[in-house]
């Protein structure tokens, strides 16, 4: 058996009926993942047989009589004495009153008459009166034998009542539990859950079943003791819970139902405590001609695992606050990582960043992965870097941002969505960062006016502490967009600021470029180059040209005076 961890994960399914309107029987009142999966199927909190809706209809098929290897030692637990059961109709038939001479009363020409007798009739004389003469049934035309596939879909497990092995994970609690199935010396089990309440979504199917015969569907739920080989070593029975399956079966308005209803269905243990409700487990089944079974495929609502495709969306705008790293200013650049989904992806770089401008970028990466996919956390871990031509890069900061989230978010919003009008986006809003700043106020938009709610993210770097407010080195404005596949399909985005969805030329300064095959852009970095260099040492250079107006005016004065002697009086 394999152990597999449990996800709140299920399938995307078509919506058949999207303008139907429904009831919403989650706690919440809104749809959920499960309930876009199952909301075909009429839900019931109690065994079917009980609910006032069906309990009519399954009258039973045959009389059972329980079987036992000598007396009952425990009459109140009878059941788990039980060796098995003897299903079979019984029919009463009253045989008339007769004469001594043999005859029947009404006609002494004629041997007396059984006739039938049930459970409607007032008395023995109406049933004698109806005239339901003796005959002996062929059971194979009231109950024809059929091959059939039987297929239970047991959904989840709640309300279970810790006990089994009762071990300890991170100090609290842990159980492994699974599901075992049988009918006649049929077995089947389902994958080991690691939950107390765990969610199986398991199909046990059963083919080549012939009905009448071993009707009992016996379902229990075990903790299990498992070995590093993923061996099961003992187990713990939980509770068990049996289905008739020949009482629906013959039962026609069952058989009609195209979407099977769901049932919850109480988990006993007959050993421990008779009578007493272990747990409670949802399931629905159905039961399918095997000449059929082919037209009929499996409902598929093993959901445990699967994934839908997604795409992730990240907008670098600007930074702003960026430690120096080259005196003043730095060449910054992005580096942006989804652990475990190929390599870091990274932005161009802006040159000559001080510390309180912006460093302006405009630049989207874009990553394609599924959730849940099993070993992805959904980080994304950012690193502003200090570009260097001659040397190695220097960090300025970093941060390691969790998305799973929202991830999760989108999942559950578009589950059972197949139209990329339905689907819906999924962005991180400065909420969900911990700030009180409404997102629809806090937006930037692409050149085709998308609007993409931003937030700042404080990054740090270990060699100057930890905390965002005190020792940030760097604050990053971002839009991360998340949506799926298909979404991402029918509304295209450009890497970089590429179209479509074409993001706006960040307003840099002029940047370095090659003289040959850029020289106009180059003359503008120069000029600019110049213009900054003396903007910086607007004080030094006055004091140097005042130094050396004065030294020319000294310099003059001493060739004048040396020209023309006495020209200028010498004080003293």
């Amino acid at each position: 058996l394999d152990v597999v961890d449990m996800y709140s994960a299920i399938r995307p399914e078509d919506d058949e009926e999207p303008d139907r309107q429904e009831v919403i029987d989650t706690p919440d009142g809104k749809p959920n993942a499960e309930w876009l999966v199952f909301r075909k199927h009429t839900k019931f909190t109690e065994p079917l047989e009980k609910t006032k809706e069906w309990t009519d209809l399954f009258e039973p098929s045959f009389e059972e009589v329980p079987l036992f290897q000598g007396r009952v030692r425990d009459y109140k637990r009878r059941r788990a004495e039980a060796v098995g059961v003897v299903k079979c109709r019984i029919k009463v038939f009253r045989k008339e009153n007769e004469t001594k001479a043999g005859k029947s009363e009404l006609n002494p020409e004629r041997d007396p008459e059984y006739f039938e007798v049930v459970s409607s009739d007032p008395s023995i004389p109406d049933a004698l009166e109806k005239c339901r003469p003796y005959k002996q049934y062929n059971i194979y035309e009231t109950f024809p034998e059929a091959t059939v596939e039987i297929r239970v879909y047991c959904l989840k497990a709640f309300q279970v009542t810790p006990g089994g092995f009762m071990r300890e994970e991170n100090g609290e609690g842990m159980w492994l539990q699974y599901l075992e199935a049988r009918i006649g010396d049929k077995r089947q089990e389902s994958d080991v859950v690691k939950s107390l309440n765990p969610n199986f979504f398991h199909v046990f199917q059963f083919a080549d079943c012939i009905i009448p015969g071993p009707s009992q569907l016996v379902i229990t739920l075990y903790d299990a003791s498992i070995a590093p080989q993923g061996m099961i070593l003992s187990t713990k029975k939980i509770g068990t819970t049996t289905v008739d399956l020949e009482d629906r079966w013959f039962c026609q308005e069952w058989r009609d139902e195209k979407y099977k209803p769901r049932e919850v269905r109480d988990l006993i243990n007959e050993d421990d405590l008779p009578g007493v409700s272990q747990g409670k487990l949802s399931l629905f089944l159905d039961i399918v001609d095997e000449t059929k079974a082919a037209e009929q495929p499996v409902e598929d609502i093993k959901v445990l695992g699967k994934t839908l495709p997604m795409e992730l969306r990240l907008i670098i705008w600007n930074t702003l606050d960026t430690a120096p790293k080259d005196s003043y200013t730095s060449d910054v650049y992005i580096s942006c990582e989804l652990l475990g989904v190929g390599q870091p992806k990274m932005t161009d770089t802006h040159y000559g960043v001080k510390v309180k401008a912006y460093g302006m970028f405009n630049y989207r990466l874009k990553w394609k992965c599924k959730f849940p996919e099993m070993g992805l956390e959904y980080l994304m871990r950012i690193s502003v870097w200090d570009e260097n031509a001659l040397t190695s890069h220097k960090s300025i900061a970093e941060g390691v941002l969790p998305l799973k989230k929202l991830f999760k978010d989108c999942f559950e919003r578009n589950q059972g969505k197949t139209s990329p009008d339905d689907m819906e986006f999924v962005f991180l809003t400065p909420r969900d960062m911990g700030q009180d700043t409404d997102a629809d106020k806090q937006v930037l938009v692409d050149e085709e006016n998308f609007k993409y709610p931003f937030i700042w993210y404080k990054m740090v770097h270990p060699n100057f502490g930890f905390n965002r407010e005190k020792n940030s080195q760097a604050k990053l404005q971002l839009s991360v967009q998340v949506m799926p596949r298909a979404k991402g399909r029918a509304n295209p985005a450009g890497r970089a600021r590429n179209g479509p969805s074409k993001l706006a030329e960040p307003n840099r300064p002029p940047q370095p470029a090659n003289p040959i095959l850029e020289s106009e852009k180059c003359k503008a970095y120069i000029i600019y180059s110049i213009k900054e260099f003396f903007g910086r040492c607007k004080g030094t250079c006055m004091c140097i040209c005042c130094c050396v107006i004065c030294g020319l005016i000294l310099a003059a004065i001493a060739a004048i005076q040396m020209s023309f002697p006495g020209l200028l009086p010498i004080p003293g």
